[in-house]
């Protein structure tokens, strides 16, 4: 069975990497590529509180958490991606000296807690699952962190091996062969991907002083399966008291120090099913069971406990929603085309980065953001103009957002509706400080009718002669703030031209006279 196991880690592994890949421009048919992360009861769960409403995309993780009543924590030990990881990153540093389990036994209710602070914080209408998801914690390190990694070594790998001029036939096959697969035609850059590198890495170093630390004591998934585990309907590990020796190997080769001290009892709400003490007990005192029960285990979450938890979860609330509101930087926050209406696009949004992905293959708009939108807003999706910009012919990211915050649209809707809109900064354009022609935003601006139209006077020079000069202006019945006007402004530094969300236009507000009309969900 431990056998069976590893092997469908690794093939749930497999199929999160293809996934991955899989979210990629032109993103034709196939398995959505946001599955995994619908998946997740978590995602699910808080999200339906914090919004109100049956979100039906994510009924596939109530699904998965109902099935624990019969099968425990399976999701933990045969599906996670990150406790895949973790597992790894275990067998990579090989046997460790880790502390005692005993003394770090103490901290196996912190899950609890963090899960208690993250649905109190929803009930109040504030989303914090984007921090403690393991789904979500996954798919936006590779997206922001791994993968651009791994994009540096394969290119700095193939050029140098193409200058050693040797091979060079088959080295080339197989550099094509990447780049028509999985590499980007352009490295990739992301903000903020150091500090989700690091935190990455803090989770699997925490290893060092448990195994799956993270799994034992941190992850609120893992506290909701465990949840209803307690409520349990069949057996699952079993020991025979009357094989068992109390030798102990079953509890220290258990990854989730579910074996109980008397060695002869199994913690369902600790243990994921991993069949380790299965497969180490000599006397095959241990085996898994299907056969049905009646009873509940407690969850020992302390009244004390459940006070602080709660009060906690209401004070980061607090927090954060009476945060100093920092009207110019939130006014430049352009969000996705097909957004909600931001409260309820907050509450939503996981910050899986899973637009940020797809996006990186079009246009490169889309960037985690930091504290632009206020606390409340961290690492959610918005346009970073200057990077990049929102392809006019792309509506992928409504494609593959897992909760709906940004909704998907079809393509002559997308090409109507207005993400922000842009303005010239007399200072900086060309034809405004230097009196001479620059024509590349109006090159470059994709609407038919082009929503930047020139306006041609004749003005003296500072050298005193005289010129005709195209000046620039923003048409704003058109404008629908795509940004790439500011992505190729030739100017170096800060661009002549910059980009608002004045007169956005959000999924739900909409109306007829936009030729748009509003949806209820």
């Amino acid at each position: 069975m431990e056998r069976l196991r590893r092997i469908s880690q690794i093939l749930f592994l497999i199929f999160f990497l293809y996934l991955f890949f899989h979210a990629t421009y032109p993103y034709e048919g196939g398995v959505p590529a946001e599955i995994f992360l619908r998946i997740s009861p978590l995602v699910a769960v808080i999200t339906m509180i914090a919004t109100r409403a049956f979100v039906a995309t994510l009924i596939f993780g109530l699904i998965v958490l109902a099935l624990s009543f019969f099968l425990g924590r399976y999701f933990c030990g045969w599906m996670c991606p990150l406790g895949t990881t973790i597992d790894l990153m275990d067998r990579l540093l090989g046997k460790l000296r880790r502390s005692d389990s005993k003394k770090v036994r103490k901290f196996r209710l912190w899950k609890f807690s963090i899960l208690l602070a993250i649905l109190v914080a929803a009930i109040f209408s504030f989303q914090f699952i984007w921090f403690f998801d393991p789904i979500v914690i996954m798919t936006r390190v590779a997206t922001t962190s791994l993968y651009p990694i791994a994009v540096f070594f394969v290119d700095g790998t193939m050029n140098l091996l193409l200058q050693f001029g040797i091979f060079q036939d088959p080295l080339f096959s197989v550099y094509d062969f990447l780049r028509n697969s999985i590499l980007p035609l352009e490295p990739l850059f992301f903000q903020q991907s150091v500090i989700f590198g690091l935190i990455f890495l803090g989770i699997l170093l925490l290893n060092r002083f448990a195994k799956r630390f993270w799994c034992r004591y941190l992850c609120p998934l893992g506290a909701m399966f465990g949840f209803v585990s307690s409520f349990r309907l069949t057996k699952g590990i079993s020991i025979d008291q009357k094989f068992c020796t109390k030798c102990g190997r079953c509890q220290i080769s258990c990854k989730m120090d579910a074996i109980d001290d008397d060695f002869q009892s199994a913690n369902a709400i600790e243990c994921i099913e991993c069949m380790s003490c299965i497969q180490v007990c000599p006397e095959q005192a241990i085996s898994y069971k299907m056969n049905f029960r009646f009873a509940r285990q407690k969850t020992d979450l302390s009244r004390r406990r459940f006070i602080w938890s709660t009060a906690t979860g209401l004070l980061t609330l607090g927090l954060v929603k009476t945060g100093f509101p920092n009207k110019t930087s939130q006014g430049a926050v352009v969000r996705p085309p097909g957004a909600l209406p931001e409260d309820e696009f907050l509450d939503r949004c996981v910050r899986c980065q899973e637009c940020v992905k797809i996006c990186s293959t079009t246009g490169k708009a889309l960037q985690p953001a930091f504290l632009e939108s206020g606390w409340e807003g961290i690492w959610t999706p918005m346009v970073n103009a200057r990077h990049g910009y929102c392809e006019y012919n792309c509506i992928l990211c409504g494609q593959v957002c897992p909760s709906g915050a940004i909704h998907p649209l079809e393509l002559e809707i997308k090409k109507k509706l207005k993400m922000g809109l842009a303005y010239f900064d007399r200072n900086r354009c060309i034809p405004w400080y230097r009196n001479e022609d620059c024509l590349v935003c109006e090159e470059h601006c994709p609407l038919p009718d082009k929503a930047i139209k020139f306006d041609v006077r004749e003005v003296r020079a500072q050298d005193g002669s005289t010129r005709v000069v195209k000046f620039p202006y923003v048409d704003e019945s058109l404008c629908i703030g795509c940004g790439i006007c500011v992505t190729k402004c030739p100017v170096t530094g800060p661009a002549g031209i910059f980009l608002t969300n004045a007169q956005e236009q959000r999924w739900g507000e909409m109306d007829e006279s936009d030729g748009i009309y509003p949806e209820n969900f």
